[in-house]
């Protein structure tokens, strides 16, 4: 991934910061709000930080955002879906050897900024968020969304209306425009300038996105897209030999399963939060969007685009055949030689 387009990490950024504020903003009134902060196993982050990273910049997709490419109609989001479940279910059958290693050491327990400040009560928290995400909203703001673009080109100038010139991104739009021919040119144009209406349909979309997020972890903790494909290699393990789903360390603590009184026992929900149906949810959104919204469903046929080879490490199946000859060929002469 290059980062020529910087639009997704800033509306992360965006999401983020405003998130924080509103839940610990509403963590100083609500009695027992249902969210906790993840221990800090330092060799299981910073690990599966990398491979979670690679992963994400070879697929081009997020755990969650894969799940509106599939129902998009996009071919490389199977492929993205089938790597990320083989990828869980993977870390699922390893996990109780590797314990030791990834989950205990090192583990310094739950670490926030507020904690590392000795800030304990609600208040403080509150007021830490608002430093935190007020850094992270200022990204959004006043971070252009090309690298050689000026502060004048971000979403507040626009949002403001200060600045009234609008910046069409021309290689992106006539890859759309070829990709997809159907769609509705005013989405296409809308999501593809720097200018007023796309900065403040941004700001709606993202408001209306944080607000649903934050009340998904009061009402009941999420704990991550990404446990959804545990969740899922648990529930088809089970299918297929129940004892041994049962006895999985990794599926006992999000997959719902148990051995009770010597005999397995599947309580789906019982571990996970809301993440199977908000990833349903989020394929279902991107299919009815493709299809009757946006227009931009692509029936899962094969694309090679000039943006991809740009944005992505994209190699076709000849030349990726032709790298990995050339690799091992050099091993070859290197212990030769």
């Amino acid at each position: 991934m290059s980062f020529q387009d910087r639009f997704l990490m800033v509306c992360f950024g965006f999401a983020i910061g405003l998130g924080a504020i509103l839940l610990y903003g509403l963590n100083l009134f609500v009695p027992h709000p249902n969210f906790g902060i993840k221990d800090l196993f330092v060799f299981g982050i910073v690990i599966g930080g990398l491979i979670f990273g690679a992963g994400v910049g070879i697929a081009g997709y997020f755990p969650g955002t894969v799940w509106i490419a599939l129902g998009q109609g996009r071919r490389d989001a199977i492929y993205a879906v089938i790597g990320g479940l083989l990828g869980a279910f993977t870390w699922s059958v390893i996990f109780g050897n590797v314990r030791w290693l990834f989950w205990n050491t090192l583990n310094f327990g739950p670490v926030t900024w507020a904690t590392l400040l000795g800030f304990n009560t609600k208040l403080e928290m509150f007021l830490v968020s608002m430093v935190f995400g007020i850094l992270l909203l200022l990204m959004f703001f006043f971070l252009p969304r090309r690298p050689k673009q000026s502060m004048k080109q971000s979403c507040a100038f626009h949002l403001i209306g200060t600045n009234k010139e609008t910046t069409k991104f021309s290689d992106l739009l006539k890859e759309e425009e070829k990709k997809y021919p159907k769609a509705r040119k005013y989405i296409t144009e809308l999501i593809n300038e720097s200018s007023i209406r796309n900065a403040r349909s941004i700001i709606l979309l993202g408001i209306e996105f944080t607000i649903a997020a934050v009340a998904v972890i009061i009402l009941r903790q999420i704990f991550g897209e990404s446990t959804t494909y545990s969740w899922i290699g648990a529930q088809l393990s089970y299918l297929i030999n129940p004892k041994w789903a049962a006895s999985n360390a990794y599926f006992q603590l999000f997959g719902g399963l148990h051995i009770v009184n010597g005999s397995p026992v599947n309580n789906p929900f019982s571990e996970i939060g809301w993440e199977p149906f908000s990833d349903l949810g989020t394929f279902l959104g991107g299919l009815i969007s493709s299809l009757f919204i946006s227009k931009r469903f692509m029936g899962f046929k094969k694309t090679n685009t000039k943006c991809m080879a740009t944005h992505f490490w994209y190699f076709s199946q000849q030349e990726s055949f032709r790298i990995i000859h050339r690799y091992f060929y050099g091993l070859i002469r290197c212990k030769d030689g």
